[in-house]
């Protein structure tokens, strides 16, 4: 199973099932950001999203301690996507958001 298959709604998975360039890229983003978060040891809930703008968003709902923290996970995850945007050309966003219980 690819991670847009796992992470990714109706949607965008329909999306990149048309846009190949698109697929690989999301794929690579969201393998980045799953190992990141795991490493993390905190509850979190990751998805990628085609927004009813049209945009592609990497969604990280994570039970982050503090601001600073949470900082620092969404720094992380932006290099990841820009990372993989420097091999691609493809817009992807991220947006991090606390997980409740």
């Amino acid at each position: 199973m690819d991670w847009i298959d796992r992470f990714g709604d109706e949607r965008l998975r329909d999306k990149a099932s048309r846009q190949g360039q698109l697929r690989g890229a999301l794929d690579r983003a969201l393998e980045g950001i799953y190992h990141l978060l795991e490493n993390l040891g905190r509850e979190y809930k990751l998805q990628a999203v085609l927004t009813d703008t049209g945009e592609n968003l990497i969604r990280m709902r994570v039970k982050y301690k503090d601001r600073e923290e949470r900082d620092r996970i969404w720094d992380e995850a932006a290099r990841i996507i820009l990372n993989v945007r420097e091999e691609q050309e493809v817009d992807i966003l991220c947006g991090i958001y606390k997980l409740r219980s």
